[in-house]
């Protein structure tokens, strides 16, 4: 897992990181709906409400410039996305593992 999370970068790991923060608030949401309703408790819930409104709202403006960062990035400066460009430029063949040796990998 941490591989991964490594692979994608920073702000993309921020991204995936934020998104299990909206999904964690969810869930307290959830339990918290769920206790209320076992105990009979039939007040409002701003509690949790007055919490993560705000965290939401910052947390949906932040993914939505890292994805205009990562459109940004991945495109050329004709228009045309950068992975596009490369298989284009090597007219569409799949990429070319490099070739080792049965005991070691390529260097």
């Amino acid at each position: 897992m941490l591989a991964i999370l490594e692979r994608l970068g920073f702000t993309n790991c921020l991204a995936v990181l934020l998104v299990l923060l909206l999904i964690m608030g969810l869930a307290g949401g959830f339990v918290l709906a769920v206790l209320s309703i076992k105990y009979q408790y039939t007040g409002a819930l701003a509690c949790w409400t007055v919490v993560f409104t705000p965290i939401g709202t910052a947390v949906s403006i932040v993914l939505v410039r890292i994805v205009d960062k990562s459109r940004a990035e991945n495109t050329g400066a004709d228009g045309e996305g950068i992975k596009y460009a490369t298989a284009k430029a090597t007219n569409f063949a799949p990429a070319q593992e490099p070739v080792g040796s049965v005991d070691s990998p390529a260097i």
